[in-house]
């Protein structure tokens, strides 16, 4: 038999071979990225949202502010005249009334000085009426020419010195009584007085006022907020539509609790002129507070109706998207991906906001799933099932007393 000898090919041979199998491969490489590159990405799936398209009615428009209450009256109850307190004559946190007596001094020392004084004016008054009827006797001496111009001369200056010592011992007793009637203290107003800040036995008075109590009044309150330029015009626009017909503002209040304070206040005092650093304007508003629920220091918000406006458009507040003071609203817009459309708002009405301008009556805003979607994406409706916003609560405009 013979055997079949396999010889190994030549080295050129060998490498001839490698470079059309490393072509054939590197053209597949490139049509497999070619067809790769040509294959469009697969679109994500579209997100369940709710929308629904704005509702359009008339309705009021409010805007809330945060306020502070204050005392019509704060008055600091200080010490005019020095010593030791002797009494103190009142409940601290209770009411009391304008005169009552509050505190009493120890009063000794400014009877024993009214005294003197009236003791010294007893006798300057009797100096000064025998030099009057000095110096009417010599006034017919010298008529008669029987004393000298200069003797006549030093008993009228006599007469009017004493005169003006008998003056200077009035004012002398007037202050005595004065400071007398300083160590019993007085309310100078009625309303809630506070805590005392010094106790029986204390030395008071010496060397300034000293703060003994402070009083505030309690009927009626002030409530002190702030509103926006924007809004400022929007009451001045108000203003000028109403004509010469007034227009009364009422102002509703909420307290911590969220529960409506239930008489109504007006505006009271808007002031000069806005802050520019905040842009803002200071308005005080005035509310009655028989059964003194309100107290000075008190946070609450202030409700006051802007407008009523005609054929508004609004939307769950839930729907605005707030970035930095920026407003804005998702819309899905009509192929079918979702829209950032900015707005202006325009006030809130019972949870719902008043768009002023970004909006159509037609466009349909997310008011559900609005933090699982974002601009571009595509979207389903669920449309939201429209409601009429509600009438106010019979509680929320407050009564007027």
């Amino acid at each position: 038999m013979r055997r079949l000898l396999l010889r190994p090919l030549p080295t050129c041979l060998s490498l001839l071979l490698l470079a059309a199998l490393a072509c054939l491969s590197g053209c597949g490489d490139q049509d497999a990225a070619k067809k790769q590159a040509d294959a469009k990405p697969a679109e994500p799936p579209a997100v369940l949202v709710q929308a629904k398209k704005p509702v359009v009615a008339d309705v009021p428009v409010y805007g809330e502010y945060v306020g502070r209450v204050a005392a019509k009256e704060n008055i600091e109850v200080r010490a005019r005249v020095e010593g030791y307190l002797k009494e103190r004559n009142f409940t601290e946190g209770a009411l009391v009334k304008k005169g009552d007596l509050l505190f009493v001094i120890e009063p000794r020392q400014y009877q024993e000085n009214l005294q003197k004084a009236r003791a010294e004016l007893d006798r300057q008054n009797a100096l000064l009426a025998k030099a009057k009827v000095d110096l009417g006797r010599f006034e017919q001496l010298y008529k008669q020419r029987a004393v000298s111009r200069d003797e006549y001369d030093t008993r009228l200056t006599n007469e009017r010195e004493l005169a003006a010592n008998a003056d200077s011992a009035r004012t002398a007793v007037e202050t005595a009584e004065r400071d007398l009637g300083y160590t019993r203290v007085t309310a100078p107003i009625a309303g809630r007085i506070g805590k005392a800040y010094v106790n029986v036995g204390n030395l008071v008075g010496k060397g300034d006022n000293t703060l003994l109590a402070e009083i505030s009044s309690t009927d009626p309150m002030y409530v002190d907020f702030s509103i926006s330029e924007r809004d400022y015009l929007e009451f001045t626009k108000a203003i000028m539509a109403n004509g010469d017909k007034p227009r009364e503002y009422p102002l509703t209040l909420i307290l911590a609790d969220d529960s409506i304070y239930p008489l109504s206040g007006d505006a009271d005092m808007a002031d000069r002129a806005l802050d520019a650093k905040t842009g803002t304007l200071a308005v005080r508003g005035v509310f009655k507070n028989p059964q003194g629920v309100l107290k000075p220091g008190q946070f609450a918000k202030v409700r006051a109706l802007l407008e009523y406006r005609k054929a508004a458009l609004l939307v769950p507040q839930r729907a605005i998207i707030d970035v930095q003071g920026s407003k804005s609203v998702y819309v899905v817009a009509g192929n079918g991906k979702i829209e950032a459309k900015a707005v202006t708002l325009g006030g809130s009405k019972d949870g719902n906001f008043v768009i002023d301008s970004g909006l159509t009556p037609t466009d349909m805003v997310v008011v559900e799933g609005v933090s699982k979607i974002r601009p571009g994406v595509p979207a389903k409706i669920v449309e939201a099932e429209a409601q009429t916003p509600a009438q106010p609560p019979a509680a929320a405009p407050a009564a007027k007393p």
